[in-house]
Protein backbone atom coordinates (compact mmCIF):
# COMPACT_ATOMS: atom_id res chain seq x y z
CA UNK A 1 0.00 0.00 0.00
CA UNK A 2 1.51 3.32 -1.14
CA UNK A 3 0.60 6.50 0.74
CA UNK A 4 -1.27 9.26 -1.03
CA UNK A 5 1.53 11.72 -0.27
CA UNK A 6 -0.04 14.67 -2.09
CA UNK A 7 -3.65 13.95 -1.05
CA UNK A 8 -4.98 13.91 -4.61
CA UNK A 9 -6.74 10.52 -4.84
CA UNK A 10 -10.32 11.17 -5.96
CA UNK A 11 -9.48 14.53 -7.57
CA UNK A 12 -9.26 15.45 -11.25
CA UNK A 13 -5.92 16.88 -12.32
CA UNK A 14 -4.92 18.59 -15.55
CA UNK A 15 -8.55 18.82 -16.53
CA UNK A 16 -8.69 15.17 -17.67
CA UNK A 17 -6.99 12.85 -15.20
CA UNK A 18 -9.09 11.31 -12.42
CA UNK A 19 -6.61 10.13 -9.80
CA UNK A 20 -7.50 6.62 -8.57
CA UNK A 21 -4.61 5.42 -6.40
CA UNK A 22 -0.96 5.86 -5.49
CA UNK A 23 1.07 2.96 -6.89
CA UNK A 24 4.75 3.76 -6.25
CA UNK A 25 6.97 6.17 -4.36
CA UNK A 26 10.63 7.03 -4.68
CA UNK A 27 12.91 9.68 -3.29
CA UNK A 28 12.03 12.19 -5.98
CA UNK A 29 8.47 11.36 -7.03
CA UNK A 30 5.18 9.60 -6.35
CA UNK A 31 3.42 7.72 -9.15
CA UNK A 32 -0.37 7.55 -9.27
CA UNK A 33 -2.69 5.54 -11.49
CA UNK A 34 -5.24 7.87 -13.07
CA UNK A 35 -8.04 7.52 -15.60
CA UNK A 36 -8.18 9.65 -18.72
CA UNK A 37 -11.86 10.26 -19.41
CA UNK A 38 -11.48 11.17 -23.09
CA UNK A 39 -9.18 8.25 -23.92
CA UNK A 40 -11.04 5.88 -21.55
CA UNK A 41 -7.80 4.38 -20.39
CA UNK A 42 -5.41 4.43 -17.45
CA UNK A 43 -2.36 6.70 -17.35
CA UNK A 44 0.50 7.12 -14.89
CA UNK A 45 0.87 10.48 -13.14
CA UNK A 46 4.43 11.04 -11.94
CA UNK A 47 4.30 13.83 -9.33
CA UNK A 48 7.62 15.36 -8.32
CA UNK A 49 8.69 16.08 -4.75
CA UNK A 50 10.22 19.53 -4.94
CA UNK A 51 12.26 20.18 -1.77
CA UNK A 52 12.34 23.57 -0.14
CA UNK A 53 10.25 26.67 -0.87
CA UNK A 54 10.94 27.94 -4.39
CA UNK A 55 10.06 31.53 -5.22
CA UNK A 56 7.48 32.17 -7.94
CA UNK A 57 10.29 32.98 -10.35
CA UNK A 58 12.12 29.77 -9.53
CA UNK A 59 8.90 27.80 -9.95
CA UNK A 60 8.41 29.25 -13.42
CA UNK A 61 12.03 28.53 -14.28
CA UNK A 62 11.76 24.94 -13.06
CA UNK A 63 8.46 24.32 -14.85
CA UNK A 64 9.91 25.59 -18.12
CA UNK A 65 12.86 23.18 -17.79
CA UNK A 66 10.44 20.38 -16.95
CA UNK A 67 8.31 21.14 -20.02
CA UNK A 68 11.41 21.17 -22.21
CA UNK A 69 12.32 17.71 -20.91
CA UNK A 70 8.73 16.54 -21.52
CA UNK A 71 8.96 17.76 -25.11
CA UNK A 72 12.27 15.98 -25.55
CA UNK A 73 10.82 12.78 -24.08
CA UNK A 74 7.88 13.02 -26.50
CA UNK A 75 10.25 13.25 -29.47
CA UNK A 76 12.30 10.33 -28.18
CA UNK A 77 9.29 8.10 -27.54
CA UNK A 78 7.82 8.89 -30.96
CA UNK A 79 11.00 7.62 -32.63
CA UNK A 80 11.99 4.89 -30.15
CA UNK A 81 9.31 2.37 -29.04
CA UNK A 82 11.26 1.32 -25.94
CA UNK A 83 11.05 4.80 -24.38
CA UNK A 84 7.90 5.44 -22.32
CA UNK A 85 5.54 7.97 -23.96
CA UNK A 86 4.53 11.22 -22.20
CA UNK A 87 1.03 12.66 -22.57
CA UNK A 88 0.95 15.90 -20.59
CA UNK A 89 3.03 18.14 -18.32
CA UNK A 90 1.50 20.41 -15.69
CA UNK A 91 1.18 21.20 -11.98
CA UNK A 92 -1.22 19.74 -9.44
CA UNK A 93 -4.22 21.69 -8.23
CA UNK A 94 -3.07 21.13 -4.66
CA UNK A 95 -5.38 21.86 -1.71
CA UNK A 96 -2.53 23.47 0.26
CA UNK A 97 -1.17 25.38 -2.70
CA UNK A 98 2.11 23.44 -2.85
CA UNK A 99 4.14 23.55 -6.06
CA UNK A 100 3.94 19.98 -7.44
CA UNK A 101 4.83 19.49 -11.12
CA UNK A 102 3.62 16.29 -12.75
CA UNK A 103 4.01 14.43 -16.01
CA UNK A 104 1.33 12.07 -17.35
CA UNK A 105 2.74 8.96 -19.03
CA UNK A 106 1.35 5.96 -20.86
CA UNK A 107 0.20 3.24 -18.46
CA UNK A 108 2.24 0.04 -18.70
CA UNK A 109 1.29 -3.38 -17.41
CA UNK A 110 4.23 -5.16 -15.87
CA UNK A 111 6.96 -4.48 -13.31
CA UNK A 112 10.27 -2.73 -13.07
CA UNK A 113 13.40 -4.81 -13.40
CA UNK A 114 14.18 -3.86 -9.80
CA UNK A 115 10.89 -5.35 -8.62
CA UNK A 116 11.50 -8.56 -10.59
CA UNK A 117 15.00 -8.94 -9.12
CA UNK A 118 13.70 -8.37 -5.58
CA UNK A 119 10.78 -10.79 -6.02
CA UNK A 120 13.10 -13.56 -7.20
CA UNK A 121 15.38 -13.02 -4.23
CA UNK A 122 12.48 -13.03 -1.74
CA UNK A 123 11.08 -16.21 -3.29
CA UNK A 124 14.44 -17.96 -2.97
CA UNK A 125 14.87 -18.22 -6.73
CA UNK A 126 18.28 -17.83 -8.41
CA UNK A 127 18.98 -14.55 -10.20
CA UNK A 128 18.57 -14.28 -13.96
CA UNK A 129 21.38 -15.79 -16.04
CA UNK A 130 23.50 -13.58 -18.30
CA UNK A 131 21.86 -14.69 -21.56
CA UNK A 132 18.37 -13.95 -20.21
CA UNK A 133 19.43 -10.50 -19.00
CA UNK A 134 21.05 -9.65 -22.33
CA UNK A 135 17.90 -10.66 -24.24
CA UNK A 136 15.67 -8.81 -21.78
CA UNK A 137 17.65 -5.56 -21.87
CA UNK A 138 18.46 -5.44 -25.57
CA UNK A 139 15.50 -3.10 -26.36
CA UNK A 140 16.76 -0.72 -23.66
CA UNK A 141 20.32 -0.87 -25.02
CA UNK A 142 19.02 -0.20 -28.52
CA UNK A 143 17.00 2.78 -27.24
CA UNK A 144 20.11 4.26 -25.63
CA UNK A 145 22.08 3.81 -28.86
CA UNK A 146 19.41 5.76 -30.74
CA UNK A 147 19.10 8.45 -28.06
CA UNK A 148 22.86 9.02 -28.05
CA UNK A 149 22.74 9.76 -31.79
CA UNK A 150 19.37 11.46 -32.04
CA UNK A 151 18.61 13.54 -35.15
CA UNK A 152 17.15 17.01 -34.60
CA UNK A 153 16.56 20.01 -36.91
CA UNK A 154 19.83 21.42 -35.56
CA UNK A 155 21.85 18.26 -36.17
CA UNK A 156 22.54 15.03 -34.33
CA UNK A 157 22.69 15.32 -30.54
CA UNK A 158 23.47 12.92 -27.69
CA UNK A 159 20.54 12.64 -25.27
CA UNK A 160 21.93 11.00 -22.14
CA UNK A 161 19.76 9.37 -19.47
CA UNK A 162 22.19 9.76 -16.52
CA UNK A 163 20.07 7.74 -14.05
CA UNK A 164 19.87 4.21 -15.40
CA UNK A 165 19.01 1.66 -12.71
CA UNK A 166 16.72 -1.38 -12.34
CA UNK A 167 13.85 0.87 -11.17
CA UNK A 168 14.06 2.82 -14.44
CA UNK A 169 13.84 -0.24 -16.68
CA UNK A 170 10.20 -1.32 -16.92
CA UNK A 171 9.50 -4.83 -18.19
CA UNK A 172 6.14 -4.34 -19.87
CA UNK A 173 3.86 -7.16 -20.98
CA UNK A 174 3.11 -6.51 -24.65
CA UNK A 175 1.04 -9.13 -26.46
CA UNK A 176 2.07 -11.70 -23.88
CA UNK A 177 5.80 -11.08 -24.21
CA UNK A 178 8.19 -9.07 -22.01
CA UNK A 179 9.50 -5.84 -23.51
CA UNK A 180 11.89 -3.46 -21.75
CA UNK A 181 11.00 0.23 -21.70
CA UNK A 182 13.16 3.01 -20.28
CA UNK A 183 11.60 5.36 -17.72
CA UNK A 184 12.65 8.85 -16.63
CA UNK A 185 14.59 10.08 -19.64
CA UNK A 186 15.32 13.70 -18.77
CA UNK A 187 14.41 13.40 -15.09
CA UNK A 188 18.09 13.35 -14.08
CA UNK A 189 18.52 16.82 -15.57
CA UNK A 190 15.38 18.00 -13.79
CA UNK A 191 16.71 16.61 -10.49
CA UNK A 192 19.96 18.51 -11.06
CA UNK A 193 18.05 21.71 -11.77
CA UNK A 194 16.05 21.24 -8.57
CA UNK A 195 19.21 20.66 -6.56
CA UNK A 196 20.81 23.81 -7.99
CA UNK A 197 17.77 25.94 -7.12
CA UNK A 198 17.39 24.50 -3.62
CA UNK A 199 21.14 24.71 -3.11
CA UNK A 200 20.93 28.46 -3.43
CA UNK A 201 18.62 28.44 -0.41
CA UNK A 202 20.13 25.69 1.73
CA UNK A 203 23.81 24.86 1.95
CA UNK A 204 22.86 21.63 3.72
CA UNK A 205 21.27 20.06 0.64
CA UNK A 206 23.23 16.94 -0.28
CA UNK A 207 24.82 16.88 -3.77
CA UNK A 208 23.77 13.23 -4.10
CA UNK A 209 20.14 14.40 -4.40
CA UNK A 210 20.90 15.05 -8.08
CA UNK A 211 21.60 11.33 -8.80
CA UNK A 212 21.08 7.84 -7.37
CA UNK A 213 24.28 7.01 -5.42
CA UNK A 214 24.16 3.22 -5.82
CA UNK A 215 24.17 3.52 -9.63
CA UNK A 216 26.16 6.73 -10.14
CA UNK A 217 29.28 6.66 -12.31
CA UNK A 218 32.57 8.11 -11.00
CA UNK A 219 32.15 11.25 -13.13
CA UNK A 220 28.83 11.95 -11.41
CA UNK A 221 30.49 11.73 -8.02
CA UNK A 222 33.69 13.58 -8.92
CA UNK A 223 33.37 15.57 -12.16
CA UNK A 224 36.57 17.51 -11.43
CA UNK A 225 38.53 14.25 -11.43
CA UNK A 226 36.75 12.28 -14.15
CA UNK A 227 35.15 14.89 -16.40
CA UNK A 228 31.59 15.50 -17.44
CA UNK A 229 28.77 13.01 -17.98
CA UNK A 230 27.99 11.70 -21.46
CA UNK A 231 27.06 8.48 -23.30
CA UNK A 232 29.82 6.75 -21.31
CA UNK A 233 27.78 7.46 -18.18
CA UNK A 234 24.90 5.41 -19.60
CA UNK A 235 27.37 2.61 -20.43
CA UNK A 236 28.08 2.48 -16.69
CA UNK A 237 24.39 2.64 -15.76
CA UNK A 238 23.38 -0.14 -18.13
CA UNK A 239 26.28 -2.32 -16.98
CA UNK A 240 25.60 -1.89 -13.24
CA UNK A 241 21.90 -2.59 -13.89
CA UNK A 242 22.74 -5.80 -15.74
CA UNK A 243 25.11 -6.91 -12.96
CA UNK A 244 22.37 -6.45 -10.37
CA UNK A 245 20.02 -8.59 -12.46
CA UNK A 246 22.53 -11.48 -12.67
CA UNK A 247 23.71 -11.36 -9.04
CA UNK A 248 20.37 -10.57 -7.36
CA UNK A 249 21.52 -7.60 -5.28
CA UNK A 250 22.87 -4.09 -5.73
CA UNK A 251 26.63 -4.35 -6.38
CA UNK A 252 27.22 -0.96 -4.72
CA UNK A 253 25.43 -0.36 -1.43
CA UNK A 254 25.81 1.02 2.07
CA UNK A 255 26.59 4.49 3.39
CA UNK A 256 27.18 7.28 0.90
CA UNK A 257 30.93 7.41 1.57
CA UNK A 258 31.18 3.64 1.08
CA UNK A 259 29.31 3.82 -2.24
CA UNK A 260 31.64 6.54 -3.49
CA UNK A 261 34.63 4.45 -2.44
CA UNK A 262 33.27 1.39 -4.26
CA UNK A 263 32.58 3.36 -7.44
CA UNK A 264 36.13 4.67 -7.72
CA UNK A 265 38.15 1.72 -6.33
CA UNK A 266 40.23 0.47 -9.29
CA UNK A 267 41.13 -2.78 -7.51
CA UNK A 268 37.60 -4.05 -7.04
CA UNK A 269 35.13 -3.39 -9.78
CA UNK A 270 31.40 -4.31 -9.37
CA UNK A 271 31.58 -7.04 -12.03
CA UNK A 272 29.69 -10.37 -12.04
CA UNK A 273 32.63 -12.43 -10.76
CA UNK A 274 33.32 -9.98 -7.96
CA UNK A 275 29.65 -10.32 -6.97
CA UNK A 276 29.91 -14.12 -6.87
CA UNK A 277 28.50 -14.95 -10.32
CA UNK A 278 30.49 -17.48 -12.37
CA UNK A 279 30.77 -16.13 -15.93
CA UNK A 280 33.19 -16.78 -18.79
CA UNK A 281 36.26 -14.61 -19.33
CA UNK A 282 34.72 -12.66 -22.22
CA UNK A 283 31.61 -11.71 -20.23
CA UNK A 284 33.71 -10.63 -17.25
CA UNK A 285 36.00 -8.58 -19.51
CA UNK A 286 33.02 -6.81 -21.12
CA UNK A 287 31.65 -5.77 -17.73
CA UNK A 288 35.11 -4.80 -16.45
CA UNK A 289 35.57 -2.40 -19.36
CA UNK A 290 32.03 -1.01 -19.07
CA UNK A 291 32.62 -0.34 -15.35
CA UNK A 292 36.09 1.17 -15.65
CA UNK A 293 36.66 4.03 -13.21
CA UNK A 294 38.05 6.40 -15.83
CA UNK A 295 35.46 7.07 -18.58
CA UNK A 296 38.30 7.06 -21.14
CA UNK A 297 38.90 3.37 -20.35
CA UNK A 298 35.25 2.37 -20.87
CA UNK A 299 33.53 1.35 -24.09
CA UNK A 300 33.09 4.50 -26.13
CA UNK A 301 29.36 3.93 -26.47
CA UNK A 302 26.52 1.57 -25.51
CA UNK A 303 26.55 -0.17 -28.90
CA UNK A 304 30.19 -1.24 -28.49
CA UNK A 305 29.49 -2.55 -24.97
CA UNK A 306 26.32 -4.40 -25.89
CA UNK A 307 27.81 -5.96 -29.02
CA UNK A 308 30.74 -7.22 -26.94
CA UNK A 309 28.41 -8.59 -24.26
CA UNK A 310 26.11 -10.28 -26.79
CA UNK A 311 29.11 -11.94 -28.44
CA UNK A 312 30.55 -13.00 -25.08
CA UNK A 313 27.19 -14.50 -24.06
CA UNK A 314 26.96 -16.45 -27.31
CA UNK A 315 24.01 -14.48 -28.67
Amino acid sequence: MVDDVFGIVGTVQGGSFRVDEAVAEGGFAVVYRAYHGAFRSSVALKCLKIPGALSEGEQREFLEKFREEGELLFRLSSAIPSVVRPLHVGTLAHAKGHFVPFIALEWLEGKTLGALVSERAMAGLPPFDVATVVKLLTPAADALCQAHQFPTPNGTVAIVHRDLKPENIFIAELQGRPFAKILDFGIAKVKTATHQMVGRQSAGESPTSAFTPAYAAPEQWLPKSYGQTGPWTDVWGLAITAVEAVCGHSPIDGEVAAMLGAAIDPKRRPTPRNEGVPVNDAVEAAFAQALAVDPRDRFHDVRAFWNALCHAAGL
